[in-house]
């Protein structure tokens, strides 16, 4: 494909959904990625997806070997492990965890199908540039060993946290400075459990700076004896690697004595709002290179698979009206941040809450319901907490003594109201967005809980 309309760098599962919605639309689309074929849909993840995602997008259900195990529960667990908060019958939750490796061939096989161009064993170098104006990349067949330079109406960056082509781009519209304490380093085993979990369909979750600092432990179940189980800790000077936490866990968590490890590997993901802007001129970001992430636990699947489907409606339409640029491609940003870009960002809110609580005030607000189920359901809606006048004078009553953790929750449920309008008014334009942005980090800023 000498001259194809739109390049994609990363076959990941946000890749590999851009790819396949842009062929179905007639584009003609060229997906490059590092790792060989039969490689594609490895990587470091909790392998969590919930059925929500795929309603929302129109892309099939896991099915068959896809799939590790049903998920319809959590249990949340407190630094002291009791008091567990159990979320049950709640529909946005429901999902699986998957076999990453089948499940992205799955994606790529239909992206071929409906007619993008696939090239394995492919290093992205940097993009080629007139101006601000990204007009295609250079890469290294690493197969052959040439160097090719491919010209394309519009590239997408899908290529995952490393952003090989975003970092290398210096515009106003492009974030890169991604501070440290917006990333979360993680550890994560495959294990063989000595005997069969007592509720397989139940995912666990572990807060507390003892097991996770600022960050959380979890064991989501692929089967009744296998388990994903890891540890995600935000970067920061001081807090040790993921992996040492991980072992720590694992010798004090009776589920995990004696299990036998698959597979161990590390890995980083963002955990902030996603970028201020998801396009520029003649470029697009997805997925984990657009920080299309969940904040609280790092769950991107669905996330960059509603964004792949966006995307190349909007690169279909802005190639039709021969407007590539920034303000072309802008619809992107309209459509994905002011809807499920809104509960990400509304999820930082949270996410920085969790971070400030002492584990004695985590203990305690587990102990007296201060945090509900119905709470968690909320703010990963993007709704916030609801706090009504009557709500509010029995958490009083039962947060007696910690008056100061209740103000707290009370903060974060009013900054993520303020974060969902802000999302809400997303500008239609580019010349509006630094007005925006300031608004957005004067919210951020106020999200200070110490």
């Amino acid at each position: 494909m000498k001259r194809p309309d739109v390049v994609i760098v990363g076959a990941g599962s946000a890749g590999c959904v851009t790819a396949r919605r842009c062929a179905e639309l007639g584009l003609k689309t060229l997906l490059l990625d590092r790792k060989p074929k039969e490689e594609i849909g490895q990587k470091v993840c909790g392998d969590e997806v919930s059925k929500a995602h795929f309603e929302a997008t129109g892309i099939d259900y896991p099915e068959d070997k896809e799939i590790s195990s049903v998920i319809s529960g959590a249990d949340v667990y407190p630094p002291n492990m009791k008091n567990e908060l159990k979320v049950r019958d709640w529909a946005d939750f429901d999902g699986w965890t998957v076999n990453r490796l089948i499940f992205g061939q799955r994606l790529l096989r239909e992206a071929i199908s409906a007619g993008a161009t696939f090239m394995p064993n492919i290093h992205v170098g940097s993009p080629m540039m007139i101006g601000d104006q990204v007009t295609g990349v250079q890469y290294k067949d690493l197969s052959s060993g040439d160097s090719v330079i491919i010209k394309s109406k519009v590239v997408v960056d899908a290529s995952g946290f490393a952003a090989v082509i975003r970092n290398k781009l210096d515009n106003a519209l492009v974030e890169n400075d991604i501070s440290k304490e917006d990333i979360a380093l993680c550890y994560r085993e495959i294990l063989t459990l000595k005997m069969p979990l007592a509720e397989p369909e139940v995912a666990r979750v572990f807060l507390g700076g003892e097991i996770a600092p600022k960050g959380y432990g979890w064991i989501f179940p692929k089967g009744a004896k296998v388990v994903n189980a890891g540890i995600g800790i935000t970067g920061g000077d001081g807090r040790g690697s993921p992996k040492s936490h991980f072992v720590k866990f694992k010798e004090t968590y009776p589920l995990l004595f004696g299990t036998k490890v698959i597979d161990g590997k590390g890995g980083a993901v963002p955990v902030r709002r996603p970028l201020k802007s998801l396009v520029g001129d003649g470029i697009a970001f997805v997925g984990d290179a657009a920080l299309q992430v969940n904040p609280i636990h790092g769950g991107g699947i669905g996330a960059g698979m509603r964004a792949g489907i966006i995307l190349g409606e909007v690169v279909r339409g802005a190639i039709a009206r021969r407007d590539v640029s920034a303000n072309g491609l802008w619809s992107y940003n309209t459509r994905y941040l002011s809807s499920f870009g809104q509960r990400l960002a509304s999820l930082e809110i949270f996410r920085r809450l969790l971070q400030s609580v002492s584990d004695e005030d985590m203990d305690f607000g587990f102990e007296r319901k201060l945090l509900e189920a119905e709470d968690l359901m909320a703010a990963n809606r993007g709704d916030g907490f609801s706090l009504s006048i009557v709500d509010k004078l029995k958490r009083v009553k039962r947060g007696a003594g910690r008056i100061s953790l209740l103000i707290k929750l009370q903060k974060a449920a009013g900054l993520m109201k303020k974060m969902n309008k802000a999302y809400s008014n997303y500008p239609n334009s580019p010349d509006k967005l630094d007005s925006w942005e300031k608004t957005v980090l004067d919210i951020i800023e106020s999200a200070n809980f110490e």
